[in-house]
């Protein structure tokens, strides 16, 4: 896989926007995410900014799983931070945040203090041991309240994709059916499928990569958003030792 084209991210990032990084330094996570809670008010889809200039965008699922994207344009970065909080009477908590960072090879394990309000904006920050404290503000986006449907996010997406084995230009294809395939110039393929999750317009993906990528065999599991064209997905393997992240537009 190839250096990215940052001008594919930020666009899906943007267009995502619209709609109505203590812990244990830079190693692999090896652990599995504790059991989280379940009905957290928190949830939604929320776009922002960080105090390192990254555009921010990303979800907390009704079961308090979070998965939130940033990119830095000068800096030709992309990263998701990811993992499981515990929210309620506006207090937002998680300690088990890592923030992968594909261009490094890097999963930086940390933790989420922030406060909320419901349907409305969630501002905190990501503290790890290796880059201390990082502020983050984000609004809720009403897009998470639309209707899902498989049949209105079908389509061939365009944009870039990112693990810790590199970076490309790649499409990401889902059909009517939630069927998932995917490829870059390289040769590298993913195939999976999305599913709705819950009521809310947000879903569920597992993919795995072909016998021509680097991490060929592995199978990585997340969600997918979709705002008008522009389509983010973040999905982590199983055993949190790294992430595959995809920011498009068709």
């Amino acid at each position: 896989m190839k250096k990215i084209v940052i001008s594919s991210v930020l666009a899906a990032l943007v267009l995502s926007a619209c709609g109505g990084g203590g812990g244990s330094g830079d190693d692999k996570a090896t652990n599995n995410a504790p059991v989280p809670a379940v009905n957290v008010d928190a949830q939604g889809i929320y776009s922002g900014t960080d105090a390192n200039n990254d555009i921010v965008t990303g979800v907390v699922l009704d079961n308090g799983t979070y998965y939130f994207v940033h990119v830095n344009e000068a800096a030709n970065t992309l990263g998701l931070v990811q993992g499981t909080a515990t929210a309620s009477n506006g207090a937002f908590s998680s300690t088990d945040a890592i923030d992968f960072l594909p261009s490094r090879s890097v999963a930086m394990h940390g933790s989420i203090t922030a406060s909320y309000i419901p349907q409305s904006s969630l501002n905190g920050a990501f503290t790890s041991a290796r880059n201390g404290s990082t502020s983050f503000s984000t609004a809720y986006s009403t897009v998470y309240d639309q209707t899902p449907s498989l049949t209105a996010i079908a389509g061939t997406y365009t944009g870039a994709g990112a693990t810790f084995r590199g970076s490309e230009i790649v499409t990401f294809a889902v059909g009517t059916d939630g069927a998932v395939r995917g490829s870059g110039p390289s040769g590298c393929s993913f195939a999976g499928t999305v599913k709705i999750h819950g009521t809310k317009n947000v879903y569920d993906t597992t993919v795995t990569f072909g016998d021509k990528c680097p991490n060929s065999g592995q199978t990585f599991i997340g969600v997918v958003t979709v705002n008008g064209n522009a389509l983010i997905a973040a999905a982590i393997h199983a055993d949190r030792s790294e992430a595959f992240v995809v920011a498009a537009t068709k």
